[in-house]
């Protein structure tokens, strides 16, 4: 294998290892538009690579993962740390940042806004990321003490990010995480899937500790007069969790 064929292989490794195969996350990452990424990848456009795989043939170059170097050995040098003071460290960009209100779970479930009253503390969270980009509608609730439904993927005073806004058209594929309401207003985290049944729409609430929790699946028109916002408050788009507590 030459080093352009190398050098395309390694960088489908990568895709699919540190960008979890989206063509977007990568070409945001290298500056690329994410069509144009494609078809690199895909070997088209490929002319000028090529080329340059001929002359990194002819050089002896070759690709290994994270790095292109040469088949020989190559000298080590060791660079000692910068030491820099308090006055050097840049401090974060307020604007980078949203401050989201940490309220109760049954708080957190109504549609309005959260009584002032009624916040906790605040949570700052990094309006860039995917997760949370364009999000307006945030709300911040922490799972309480013995409560394990969700174990081992959430633990009990883990803090959820719930996006209350976003609450339809995503039980397809089933698996995402919802903050819920049940039939008698207590709000809870499952997992959800919705299937239509003789005209009406069954929703199952999931635990992923289902020996202790199993399944409920509940009647959208009898148990929530029809409207699905009654059964789901939002959908839950990032968690922070104590290791400590693992």
């Amino acid at each position: 294998m030459g080093f352009y064929e190398e050098l395309i292989a390694t960088l489908n490794a990568s895709l699919e290892e540190d960008f979890e195969g989206k063509t977007s996350h990568m070409g945001k990452a290298c500056e690329v538009h994410p069509t144009t990424l494609k078809r690199l990848l895909d070997g088209e456009r490929s002319k000028w690579a090529q080329m340059l795989g001929r002359i990194a043939d002819a050089a002896n170059v070759r690709v290994s993962r994270g790095s292109v170097a040469r088949k020989q050995a190559r000298e080590v040098c060791f660079v000692a740390p910068k030491r820099l003071s308090v006055e050097d460290l840049q401090s974060p960009i307020p604007e980078d940042y949203i401050a989201v209100p940490l309220a109760e779970g049954a708080v957190a479930a109504g549609r309005g806004l959260v009584p002032q009253d009624a916040i906790r503390s605040w949570v700052l969270v990094w309006k860039n990321h995917d997760s949370v980009r364009f999000r307006t509608n945030l709300i911040g609730v922490e799972i309480g003490k013995g409560q394990t439904s969700m174990v081992p993927t959430l633990h009990p005073l883990d803090i959820l990010l719930v996006d209350r806004d976003d609450f339809r058209d995503r039980f397809t594929p089933p698996g995402n995480i919802f903050l819920v309401r049940e039939p008698d207003n207590s709000v809870t985290v499952k997992r959800v899937t919705v299937k239509p049944r003789n005209g009406d729409m069954m929703l199952t609430f999931y635990s992923d500790n289902a020996v202790e929790h199993p399944p409920m699946s509940w009647s959208l028109e009898e148990d929530y007069d029809g409207d699905i916002a009654k059964a789901i408050v939002g959908r839950v788009v990032w968690a922070w969790s104590d290791m400590s507590r693992k």
